[in-house]
């Protein structure tokens, strides 16, 4: 940080500030501390002063969490946040700020719950937890984008304001067909019409469910906070379970009387569902893969078997079968990345309106001055995202060509990235800018 005269002449200022009420613009706390306006605009953007200052609606500043500091305490705090990003650094809402800690605490508790060995039905708890924490994450990002009024209800006779339930928020985050969307409210459905019927029974397939809601949470959390939701050594969130297999009628009706076919019945339209869509975002798909490459992204045959009633590897090496072949990269990732661009502006066009995408879009066409990417857009969200490490379904790169393509999925996902997050060009430039 700064030297200690700044950061005295910075502590006097906002303690004066935070004990008056009033906010103050940018220009007047930099004049104030004596920094650069890159000095402060750094310290901001990276987090490290968001403990003690933050943004309000009206594009100003207020002074936090100061009046009960010594100046010592101070610089200590400003020391150590060298070293981290405060949660909720981008925050301009000490709501949002605070729903964003709730949420990552519910999903923390919800994984330590779920995997304590002492308990023998965990499903009732963590569904509650889980979609507590769901909700509190899509609460802090409507906030963000729609101002704290967005997440409540009008008052009611009493003059009381209910906040609007989870599946509204989903609606306003989400289109109708996301599978990221379709795991929550699978859930909330659990939870609202069906936790009585969540025996120990279920738990094969339930985690299926359940990680992937859990790898999605942790995504979701990633992009809007910036700031995992996890440390990496800590990733291995869940226990999966194996094959998927329900006790006979006769020892459930046992165990659970005439609420045994409804469990039942539950557990096969579970089983249904995560067949149909076969999608990691809905539920995780339990395959074996054998893959004659160095790695999977090169492979050129792949020996895959589904995990069904296989019990160990002998009945499972006589049940493989190949069922992938090398395919066309042309067919397959079609897109150059010129024809990325085209192919990702004409569906942001078609299927978001001019207003969100003058949120999301920094860049305009030269001659209809409409909100539109180029190539720089592009070539930063591809860095950011990673894609051109490997060969993946985003990206391939033909070594002999040396052309690296991409694939509808590939517009899909910039799509989905760059409307979710309003800044996620723009922090995907500054991002690619600091790498140069």
């Amino acid at each position: 940080m700064a030297g200690r005269q700044s950061q005295q002449r910075f502590f006097d200022f906002l303690q004066h500030a935070e004990r008056t009420g009033k906010n103050f613009t940018r220009d007047a706390l930099i004049e104030a501390s004596g920094w650069k306006t890159s000095t402060f605009e750094t310290y901001y953007n990276k987090g490290q002063i968001t403990q003690f200052v933050t943004e309000t609606n009206d594009g100003k500043f207020q002074a936090i969490n100061t009046l009960d500091l010594t100046f010592v305490e101070f610089q200590k705090r400003l020391s150590q946040s060298k070293h981290f990003q405060e949660l909720g650094h981008k925050c301009k809402s000490q709501l949002a700020k605070a729903l964003l800690k709730k949420a990552r605490d519910n999903m923390m508790l919800a994984l330590e719950l779920y995997n304590r060995p002492s308990l023998e039905n965990k499903l009732d708890g963590f569904v509650l937890l889980f979609c507590t924490a769901w909700e509190q994450l899509s609460k802090a990002r409507l906030i963000e984008r729609d101002g704290e009024d967005s997440i409540f209800e009008p008052s009611n006779k009493k003059g009381i304001r209910q906040t609007v339930s989870l599946r509204i928020c989903l609606a306003r985050l989400y289109n109708e067909k996301d599978l990221v969307r379709k795991n929550i409210e699978m859930v909330t459905d659990w939870r609202d019409q069906a936790v009585h019927l969540l025996m120990p029974e279920l738990q094969a397939i339930a985690s299926r469910i359940f990680q992937s809601g859990v790898l999605n949470f942790s995504s979701e959390f990633g992009a809007f906070a910036q700031v995992p939701f996890l440390a990496v050594q800590h990733t291995g969130m869940m226990t999966i379970v194996g094959d998927f297999k329900l006790p006979a009628m006769s020892l459930l009706k046992t165990q659970y009387g005439a609420a045994a076919e409804e469990i039942l019945e539950l557990a096969n339209s579970i089983q249904q569902e995560v067949e149909q869509a076969d999608d990691m975002n809905f539920a995780i798909p339990l395959k074996v893969h054998l893959v004659f490459a160095q790695g999977e992204g090169d492979a050129q045959v792949v020996l895959t078997k589904a995990t069904g009633t296989a019990n160990d590897l002998n009945e499972l090496r006589h049940k493989l079968k190949v069922i992938e072949k090398p395919v066309d990269a042309d067919k397959t990732h079609p897109y150059s990345q010129k024809k990325l661009i085209q192919a990702v502006n004409a569906k942001l066009a078609a299927e978001r309106d001019i207003k969100k995408l003058e949120k999301c879009i920094p860049g305009r066409n030269k001659e209809t001055h409409k909100p539109e990417l180029n190539s720089h857009c592009i070539q930063a969200c591809i860095s950011r995202l990673d894609w051109k490490r490997n060969n993946n379904e985003y990206h391939h790169h033909a070594k002999l060509a040396d052309r690296h393509q991409y694939s509808d999925a590939a517009v899909d996902e910039l799509v989905k990235r760059i409307t979710q997050q309003d800044d996620f060009i723009s922090q995907s430039k500054r991002m690619l800018s600091n790498k140069k």
